[in-house]
């Protein structure tokens, strides 16, 4: 739903100080005359912050138009709240960003009902061998030895399996999984196609992301923030 904070900006204002981009606040709303209403009181609730950095902020930016998206204007879809506070509660947390934006992006297109098939072949339903397979946004998932054209590109089997945790909601088990920059474009990479395959637009904040995750300077910072190896503390 949509509210206006009147006077925000003024030096004076009480509500300017707990309405910060992307914070988790209580909000007393009064009825406006229009489409928005107007927020009357705010209280900033205890726990993440998130400041400062671009590629924080644009991670959170995603997660908040992705949230903002799925649901119609005083109609909220349940769990999408949770999902979406819980995920930039990680976001705050987390070394690479991309992590909780991922976690976010699986879990949405669960709740939506646009989850890709991770087990079974997309198009014929045989189970997936244990090594890497091509993934196809159109058919739902990843497709078989049989069913997959030559070209098709195969996404590493690491993924795949890191994309099954992830579909199975052990979000104590992710945090620990130690993910380097080729598995995590992998997973990205997946999770957008899903994404953008079943959204009637494509999210700004995305279009962003991947433009600026795909300059040199992003690049060196990505690079400069790594040591990952793509092991986990246990087998996937």
């Amino acid at each position: 739903m949509g509210a206006i904070a009147k006077a925000v900006r003024k030096p004076e204002s009480k509500l300017g100080p707990s309405l910060e981009l992307y914070g988790h606040v209580d909000v007393l709303l009064a009825r406006g005359r229009g489409e928005l209403d107007v927020i009357a009181q705010v209280q900033r609730v205890p726990g993440y912050r998130i400041e400062g950095d671009v590629s924080l902020m644009a991670h959170a930016a995603l997660i908040a138009e992705l949230a903002e998206r799925v649901c119609e204007d005083r109609h909220p879809v349940d769990g999408v709240y949770e999902l979406a506070v819980f995920s930039l509660a990680e976001l705050a947390r987390e070394t690479d960003p991309r992590r909780a934006s991922a976690w976010f992006l699986m879990s949405a297109l669960d709740l939506l009902g646009y989850a890709p098939q991770l087990i079974n072949c997309a198009s014929c339903e045989r189970p997936l061998a244990a090594h890497p397979a091509p993934f196809s946004a159109e058919a739902g998932g990843f497709l078989c030895d049989r069913c997959a054209l030559p070209a098709m590109e195969p996404v590493p089997l690491a993924a795949i399996k890191v994309l099954r945790l992830m579909a199975a909601g052990d979000a104590s088990t992710y945090r620990r999984l130690k993910l380097d920059s080729a598995l995590m474009n992998a997973i990205d990479g997946v999770l957008q196609s899903q994404l953008e395959y079943h959204m009637d637009r494509r999210l700004k904040s995305l279009a962003f992301l991947n433009t600026m995750n795909s300059s040199p300077r992003s690049g060196e910072v990505a690079r400069s923030a790594g040591g990952a190896t793509g092991s986990s503390d246990r087998d996937l």
